[in-house]
């Protein structure tokens, strides 16, 4: 049943408090509408009049709802520290390696211009050491076919001696000329003997001297330490049996008079 039917009932129903301000519409005096909040604060006395509260203390706006946390407003706070300044590295760390140090701009000429000179260089000692060889050749050649005719009464004994050093002919040398033992003598004395000129006007041309006695002399004795000490033992004994020990003396002499006497 309506209240308003019951005056009874009606007074006897109390009103339920209003809890906070209550909105109330006000008209300002320029025509603007808005609305005043009227009643008690939360948590004011109860005997406490009722005020009017205006909207900016009614309502609270997000944005000062939220407050920043006390680590971003230190951080905020704090100042902003600048990059450390860029130190000059030490010379040691700028210095380019030895293969990246640009070369003085004469060394590739100069470097250039040399290696035509040191071929020209080695080409006239060859052809001088050819030629020395072949006077080696000739006066060693010479002096061991006299010593083998002397000896053995023919001059392809010592050439045949040279052959059964290198194992053609066989063991023992022969007296008479071989069609394979006799010209491989004679090729393995020449070939030796020219190497030795190229080897003799080499080391000469490096200690800077001229042929003369004493370098005659180192030859000869150089000449003989091969042959001996070298080369197999039975190439020293089948000279001595062939050319007699002083043909084979006479063969280190005549070695060494031709590189002391041969054209340069």
């Amino acid at each position: 049943m309506d209240n308003r039917m019951n005056p009874e009932r009606a007074a006897g129903t109390a009103e339920p408090e209003h809890q906070g301000p209550r909105p109330v519409p006000y008209t300002y005096h320029d025509g603007r509408e808005d609305y005043l909040h009227v009643g008690r604060r939360e948590g004011a006395a109860p005997d406490q009049p009722e005020a009017l509260v205006p909207p900016s203390e009614g309502v609270t706006s997000p944005a000062q709802a939220v407050s920043p946390p006390p680590e971003a407003a230190s951080a905020a706070a704090a100042p902003i520290a600048s990059p450390p300044e860029a130190t000059a590295l030490p010379p040691e760390a700028t210095a380019l390696p030895p293969a990246a140090t640009p070369g003085s701009p004469w060394a590739t000429p100069r470097a250039a211009a040399q290696r035509p000179r040191q071929a020209i260089r080695m080409s006239e000692i060859v052809t001088r050491g050819l030629r020395t060889g072949a006077v080696l050749t000739a006066a060693t050649m010479c002096t061991m076919m006299a010593a083998s005719t002397l000896k053995r009464g023919s001059p392809w004994a010592a050439m045949n001696a040279m052959a059964a050093a290198v194992g053609l002919g066989g063991r023992r040398a022969k007296d008479r000329f071989d069609p394979v033992a006799t010209p491989a003598g004679i090729a393995a004395l020449a070939g030796g003997l020219l190497v030795w000129g190229i080897g003799y006007e080499k080391a000469l041309d490096a200690a800077g001297r001229r042929g003369g006695a004493l370098t005659g002399a180192l030859s000869a004795l150089g000449g003989f330490l091969l042959d001996d000490l070298v080369l197999p033992n039975r190439l020293m004994k089948g000279f001595r049996d062939t050319m007699g020990v002083a043909g084979t003396v006479g063969k280190y002499v005549a070695l060494g008079v031709a590189s002391a006497v041969a054209p340069r």
